[in-house]
């Protein structure tokens, strides 16, 4: 089956580069437009079912994707931001000397950055949500989407890939991107394509033969 896997659209904090966590931010104009660009370049794939995140912005995110697909919505909470408490509403560049950030950037797994929970925490539970969703829709050999955050899907993508979860940072996930999960690869679960960006360049949809091997 496929797994589309789709970082909310751009707020306002996004555009600031500030530290969101869990607060209930909407989507602004411009994360909306980037939203309804994917919609369309994603709605020839037939996509039936989509798994939310349960903050504004992947709710907003996951309403508009569904109003252009005609695609159910599933809620599931294990894919939400972690709170990073201590960082929340700070710019990035505030904590350009902060140790804790500087070991998120560097080695994640080391840094303190939220009470509740550390990068190895999230990674596990992102990658049981998505084992779950996997097992939930395999038999069915269906197209399904989930909308999270760039911190829960590029964990995930590390553990599919093999990677040193402390190598995350090399791997881009904008607003509005979408990379796509197969895990019915000649090589078994592989990445088709990662951080596609339909709002940003003139991008169309090739078959499979015209995918690079």
């Amino acid at each position: 089956m496929l797994l589309y896997m789709i970082r909310h659209g751009r707020t306002d904090w996004n555009r600031d580069r500030r530290i969101m966590g869990r607060e209930p931010l909407p989507l602004n104009e411009e994360g909306r437009k980037m939203v309804e660009s994917l919609a369309g370049f994603l709605k020839p794939d037939d996509i039936g079912k989509i798994y939310s995140g349960t903050l504004a912005r992947t709710i907003e995110t996951s309403d508009l994707l569904a109003r252009v697909w005609g695609a159910d919505i599933l809620s599931e909470s294990m894919l939400d931001e972690s709170a990073y408490e201590k960082w929340v509403g700070r710019h990035y560049s505030e904590l350009k000397d902060d140790p804790d950030f500087i070991l998120y950037n560097e080695s994640p797994s080391k840094s303190k950055f939220s009470a509740g929970e550390g990068m190895l925490d999230i990674q596990a539970r992102a990658v049981k949500a998505v084992d779950r969703i996997l097992g939930e829709n395999e038999g069915a050999g269906g197209k399904v989407a989930l909308v999270s955050h760039s911190d829960i899907i590029k964990p995930v993508i590390a553990h599919y890939l093999g990677m040193d979860i402390d190598a995350m940072h090399r791997l881009g996930i904008a607003n509005a991107s979408v990379t796509l999960l197969d895990t019915k690869g000649p090589a078994g679960t592989r990445i088709r394509y990662m951080n596609l960006m339909p709002w940003k360049w003139d991008v169309r949809p090739c078959e499979e033969t015209d995918l690079p091997r």
